[in-house]
């Protein structure tokens, strides 16, 4: 007969062992090969493998297709596993990119487990990329929150790589962009600032980042790190790196693990964090400066913090959402000892209401508000440099923001249509402030028929982060006259988009970035809610350009034309399944590559005769740090504003792009004007620049033949060149204004008549 207390004791004790059960069979590591167990992972075919412990899981593309033409045996999945739940995807890629996302010619990947216990799991990739072989494993262990990733690099031919930027890539879906300690904000270039060799996203309740320290370059915001090398005949190179993860909205994991990476010698701060009147803060961020640049942060939570930071010398302040900042602390880490380190001077949240009109007739504008002087947070989750007024209350925009001296910059169709207006405003603790701004609209090129859109925008598929609501409110504010969206080989946001730009009677132009490893294409306008049926990583160019008729495209612009995986340097490395195929119609201007090298590449075409346009985009992807219509295709449209009938005339030519300038033709672009030889006529122009007239080119083949300067008016001013030719040929024209911003207009052909 078993006594009570003995059955109490046997019974807590088979409660234990199966608590400690159920949490081992949680704590192994587990493969499962098939659609990825993964919320809202891309990872969702049959051959597909996904790996978790109770920290972490990540899904293997084996079957599906990796995004942008990538090879598959990357990542294409990762989450945060809470209490053996797993969370969200919050990666678009984690792989090896072998030389800076230059195309990826690859004919074979092959992708084997090779080990499989409750301790650890082991996947072995191969794949080549040209005559290059690479060898990837990666390996999880149970109770890891680091994926351990280590690639052989081997060149088996005779051919030389003189200069390689190799390196593993995090491409976060969804959250904010730290980057690297000592280069926040620094897109691209060497590390020779980085205090750390990690990067890392996060949002509020997750942060993941990778550890590359063989790296000395970084791209892409920090997204990419290479390192920056040659492969000779015969040479072999291997790179080692870590995936790490944690359920916290904060770097705090990142150190740790650069702590015991690398074997430093570590101590501890921690404190409390009040407000001026005692309350204590209950999420408070302790923001870590080293050599005054950001390192780290963690965040607390009733009040209190606990850091670990590796020794040294180091520039500390507490913050929260919508608080003030602390006044900045330096302090000493010493081996092996805690420093309390209090604050209590922070100061509660205010609230602000913004009122936008236009300065004459006071009729409210969409505007884009961002903070020009004050305190911007670094943690971006915790306040924001930029807003954007409402889509419903046009003009108007509430939020709540740190207390202190702050300048707005209030902007409306800023560098084309207007200029912006600067407000100095004292935001006072817990009060409810009404700030009034005014802008003056200059010229409305919507009155002759001539329409703006950007032609390359991102929402929050894959790379982008940007929610379609704020695409559309972004583009208003910047006074676009079409709405425009083009994700990465996907439609997923058009039906809403759609919805939004018809609740504000705006035209949207629905399009997909189609996005092979050699080039990419927005393909434009679309039936909504089309998919993509080809498989970016294998198609040919001919089937990339079917796919896009398939998809009710009229139009194909090639994006980026001539960066190192655009199509036109694709086709020049003969780098493109199927080799060249001239079924294009336009070249874009990308805001943010080397443009002047598309520009001559289209004056060459246009001296054979190849009647191929121009087209521009902003590639933005964060409306809150990067601007959309930064560059905008304007359009002359006779009749009703459709995407079609918009679309058909920029196919056409009767477009030209700019970075801010203002063009009125009088003879359209992309039309033929006939004239005898030797006669003289006068290409006639009207021009505005918002921010001053600098001066007018006239381009004849590729040269320039009549330039007027002027001095910087901002007013409408008429330009005449008298030409004759005597033989056929083509003008356009290049406007610059006083900051240096361009326009380039499509060009008018010369028909000599007998």
């Amino acid at each position: 007969m078993i006594k009570t207390s003995s059955f109490f004791r046997i019974a807590a004790r088979l409660l234990l062992a199966s608590y400690w059960f159920s949490f081992s069979l949680m704590a192994a590591v587990s493969v499962t090969i098939g659609p990825t167990i993964i919320p809202l992972g891309n990872a969702i075919l049959a051959k597909d493998i996904t790996v978790r412990n109770e920290h972490l899981a990540i899904a293997i593309a084996v079957e599906s297709a990796p995004p942008w033409g990538v090879a598959r045996g990357g990542i294409i999945d990762v989450a945060v596993v809470r209490q053996g739940e797993i969370g969200p995807d919050k990666a678009s890629l984690v792989d090896f990119i072998p030389n800076n996302w230059s195309s990826w010619p690859t004919t074979y990947q092959k992708i084997t487990i090779e080990k499989n216990t409750p301790e650890e799991v082991i996947i072995k990739t191969i794949r080549d990329w040209g005559a290059v072989t690479l060898i990837s494993h990666y390996s999880l262990k149970a109770g890891a929150t680091r994926l351990h990733i280590v690639t052989q690099m081997v060149n088996s031919s005779v051919k030389n790589y003189p200069s390689l930027l190799s390196g593993y890539v995090y491409w976060p879906d969804g959250g904010y962009l730290f980057g690297v300690p000592g280069m926040h904000g620094i897109g691209k270039g060497k590390m020779t600032q980085a205090i750390a060799k990690w990067n890392a996203a996060y949002d509020k309740d997750w942060s993941i980042g990778l550890h590359a320290p063989y790296a000395d370059m970084i791209n892409y915001e920090a997204r990419d790190l290479y390192l920056s090398h040659a492969l000779a005949p015969g040479q072999k190179r291997i790179f080692e790196g870590w995936l790490q993860v944690s359920a916290k909205g904060d770097l705090s994991a990142m150190v740790a693990s650069e702590i015991k990476l690398h074997k430093l010698t570590s101590g501890h701060i921690l404190g409390e964090v009040k407000t001026n009147k005692g309350v204590k803060v209950e999420s408070p961020a302790i923001i870590v400066l080293k050599a005054g640049q950001p390192y780290t942060w963690v965040m607390g939570s009733h009040g209190q913090y606990d850091l670990e930071l590796p020794v040294g010398e180091y520039q500390v302040y507490a913050t929260g959402k919508q608080f003030s900042q602390s006044p900045t602390v330096t302090i000493n880490v010493i081996k092996g000892q805690a420093l309390r380190l209090d604050f209590d001077s922070l100061l509660p949240p205010s609230e602000i209401e913004f009122q936008v009109t236009e300065l004459n007739s006071g009729t409210p504008l969409d505007a884009r508000i961002s903070i020009e002087k004050g305190a911007v947070p670094l943690i971006e989750y915790l306040g924001q440099k930029t807003y954007f007024t409402e889509l419903n209350t046009i003009g108007n925009r509430k939020l709540f923001i740190a207390p202190g001296e702050y300048q707005f910059k209030v902007s409306a169709g800023e560098g084309f249509k207007a200029k912006a207006t600067m407000l100095d405003l004292t935001i006072k603790p817990s009060q409810t402030q009404l700030a009034k701004a005014s802008v003056e609209v200059l010229v409305q090129p919507e009155d002759l028929n001539w329409y703006s859109a950007d032609l390359h925008h991102h929402s929050d598929v894959l790379d982008g982060s940007t929610a379609t609501e704020f695409v559309l409110r972004s583009q208003l504010s910047v006074g676009l006259d079409l709405a425009f969206l083009s994700d990465h080989d996907s439609s997923k946001n058009h039906q809403m988009m759609a919805k939004l730009a018809n609740s504000r009677n705006i035209p949207f132009i629905p399009s997909m970035e189609i996005s092979p490893s050699w080039g990419h294409f927005n393909a434009y306008p679309l039936n909504l809610s089309e998919s993509l049926r080809i498989d970016t990583g294998t198609a040919t160019i001919n089937e990339v350009f079917k796919a896009a008729q398939e998809l009710g495209a009229s139009t194909i612009q090639v994006n980026h034309p001539l960066i190192p995986f655009g199509y036109l340097t694709s086709i020049d490395n003969d780098t493109v399944p199927g080799k060249y195929n001239p079924n294009y119609h336009l070249l874009e201007i990308n805001a943010h590559a080397d443009y002047m090298k598309t520009i001559e590449r289209a004056w060459q075409l246009w001296n054979d005769g190849k009647r191929y346009y121009l087209s521009a985009g902003s590639d933005t992807h964060h409306v809150w740090n990067e601007l959309s219509g930064l560059v905008r295709a304007y359009t002359h449209v006779k009749g009703k504003l459709t995407p079609t009938t918009y679309v058909d005339n920029l196919r056409e030519g009767h477009s030209y792009v700019t970075f801010g300038p203002i063009i009125f033709p009088k003879q359209m672009f992309g039309t033929e004007l006939p004239l005898k030889a030797h006669s003289k006529t006068n290409l006639d122009f009207d021009i505005q620049a918002v921010n001053g007239l600098k001066s007018v080119k006239l381009i004849e083949h590729g040269k320039t033949v009549q330039e007027r300067s002027f001095n910087s008016s901002e007013k409408l001013t008429s330009v005449s060149f008298t030409v004759q030719p005597n033989k056929d040929t083509w003008y356009s024209l290049v406007v610059e204004d006083a900051i240096a911003k361009k326009a380039f207009s499509n060009p008018i052909w010369v028909k000599i008549t007998k």
